[in-house]
């Protein structure tokens, strides 16, 4: 009995060997296509994450290189700023230069033009003093022989006067006292007369006076 039921156990252990290879073999491909999807995802992780990280370093070095190119402009555009107030601080201090060169020029031909106003005017001053002593100079010589109240009775009196030659000539052409048959008048011997000692040159020297009193 015993016997027969280890032939049993026996054959049945027999049937059921293929059936436990198949079931074995297809553990094991189940096994292996589980292994094969996790390390496709591992992999397909790994390269989501490189691609990533590529990703933010190229992001990263672009924004520093965008700053870089910011602060390069920025550094450009400040140079050609102060470039252009340098030259433009140039320009105004070329500017101002010739400004007071200007000035100075001017302010000098204003004080050579009242210098020269004042030369003119003490020039003119002088001569005019010059001809005023001239003048003054002739009249106190003319002085001398003018009548005044202290020497009115000498200045009148008869033997001071006498006559000039043209005097002369003409009372012999024509002698009122003999036309009309009486004395000259006083009156008439004074315009006719001059004093003694009077200059010939007194008349010339009124005459000249007034024609610088014209010219002035």
């Amino acid at each position: 009995m015993m016997l027969r039921v280890a032939g049993g156990n026996a054959a049945a252990a027999a049937k059921s060997a293929p059936v436990a290879r198949a079931l074995s073999t297809a553990a094991a491909t189940t096994t292996d296509d589980s292994y094969n999807f996790v390390a496709s995802r591992r992999a397909y992780r790994a390269e989501v994450k490189l691609l990533r990280k590529t990703f933010i370093d190229e992001v990263a070095r672009r924004k520093e290189q965008q700053a870089r190119d910011a602060e390069a402009q920025r550094l450009k555009i400040m140079k050609e700023k102060a470039a252009r107030l340098e030259i433009k601080r140039q320009q105004q201090a070329i500017r101002a230069a010739e400004v007071a060169r200007e000035k100075a020029l001017h302010e000098e031909k204003v004080r050579q033009y009242f210098e020269e106003k004042v030369l003119v005017r003490e020039a003119r001053n002088a001569e005019v003093e010059k001809r005023r002593q001239a003048l003054l100079d002739v009249l106190r010589e003319q002085s001398k022989s003018w009548i005044t109240s202290e020497n009115l009775e000498d200045k009148l009196k008869e033997d001071v006067f006498m006559y000039s030659s043209e005097q002369v000539a003409a009372r012999a052409a024509f002698d009122p006292s003999a036309a009309t048959g009486s004395a000259m008048s006083w009156l008439e011997k004074l315009q006719r007369m001059k004093p003694a000692g009077l200059k010939e040159e007194s008349e010339e020297a009124v005459v000249a006076e007034e024609s610088e009193k014209e010219e002035e």
